[in-house]
C-alpha cells in the first residue's frame, strides 16, 4: 500500500463485508498518519490497544494522529493485532493504511504469524492487504513455511493461491523434505499436488524419499513414488 494513500476501494468492500461491526469505524478520507517511524513499545499507546483488543481505543488513537506504521521492538501496531489474533483491530488498520509487511529486525512479517497460528481470516485479510506471500525472515523462513510446519492445511491452500513458492526451501531442504520428516501424510499430499519437486536434493544429497525410508514411513514412501520420486 502506497505511503500517502488510502486502502484500496476494493479491499474496504471486500473486508466490509467480512467486518461488518467494524466498516463504519474506518476513515474515507486520506489518512494523514502513516509515516514510519520507530520508537519503543511503552511509548507507544497503539500498540497495548491494538493487542488488547480494545477497538474504540484504537480509533480514537489514529483519529488522534497517532501512526499506524510506528515499529517498536516487538513490531508494529498491525503486528500486535495479528499475534493477540485480534483481526477487527487488523482490519481497522490497514483500513488506515497499515503496511502490511512492516517488519523488525528478525524480518518476520505479519503474515508469517497469521500463517503460524492457522489464522485463515486473518491471512486473506493480509493477502488482500498487499502481504508479500513469499515474504522470508532472517532464518529463511515464509509464510507457506510457517503454516506446512504447524499442519494448517486451509491456510496453505490459500498461500498457494495466493502464489506461495511451493518449492521453498530453508537450511539445504526443501519444504516437501520438511514435512516428509515430520511424517505429515496430509501436508505431504497438498503440497505435490501443488507442484513440490519431489526429487528435490539437499546438501547431502538426501531427497524427500530418503526420508521417509529412514523415518520407515511407508505410506509417505508410497506417496513419494506414485509422484515420481527417483528410486
Amino acid at each position: 500500500m502506497a505511503k500517502g494513500t488510502g486502502a484500496p476501494r476494493c479491499f474496504l468492500i471486500v473486508f466490509s463485508l467480512m467486518f461488518p461491526w467494524v466498516a463504519g469505524c474506518a476513515s474515507h478520507t486520506e489518512p494523514t498518519n502513516l509515516e514510519h517511524g520507530v520508537a519503543t513499545e511503552a511509548g507507544t499507546p497503539l500498540m497495548g490497544a491494538a493487542q488488547s483488543g480494545d477497538l474504540d481505543r484504537v480509533t480514537a488513537l489514529v483519529r488522534a494522529g497517532e501512526s499506524v506504521n510506528t515499529l517498536t521492538e516487538k513490531g508494529s501496531p498491525l503486528m500486535a493485532a495479528v499475534f493477540a489474533r485480534q483481526d477487527r483491530i487488523a482490519w481497522y488498520l490497514l483500513s488506515e493504511g497499515a503496511a502490511p509487511d512492516l517488519t523488525a529486525s528478525g524480518g518476520e512479517t505479519p503474515l508469517m504469524v497469521a500463517s503460524a497460528q492457522g489464522g485463515r481470516r486473518l491471512v486473506q485479510l493480509l493477502l488482500s492487504a498487499g502481504a508479500n506471500v513469499n515474504a522470508f525472515d532472517s532464518n529463511g523462513y515464509t509464510p507457506v513455511m510457517r503454516a506446512a510446519e504447524h499442519g494448517h492445511l486451509s491456510v496453505i491452500k490459500v498461500l498457494l493461491t495466493a502464489g506461495a513458492n511451493v518449492n521453498v526451501s530453508q537450511g539445504g531442504e526443501s519444504l516437501l523434505m520438511k514435512i516428509v520428516a515430520s511424517g505429515d501424510l496430509l501436508t505431504a499430499e497438498m503440497l505435490l499436488a501443488a507442484g513440490a519437486d519431489v526429487n528435490y536434493r539437499s546438501r547431502e544429497g538426501n531427497t524427500a524419499l530418503d526420508m521417509a525410508r529412514a523415518n520407515n514411513n511407508r505410506d509417505l514412501e508410497m506417496l513419494l513414488v506414485q509422484a515420481g520420486a527417483e528410486l
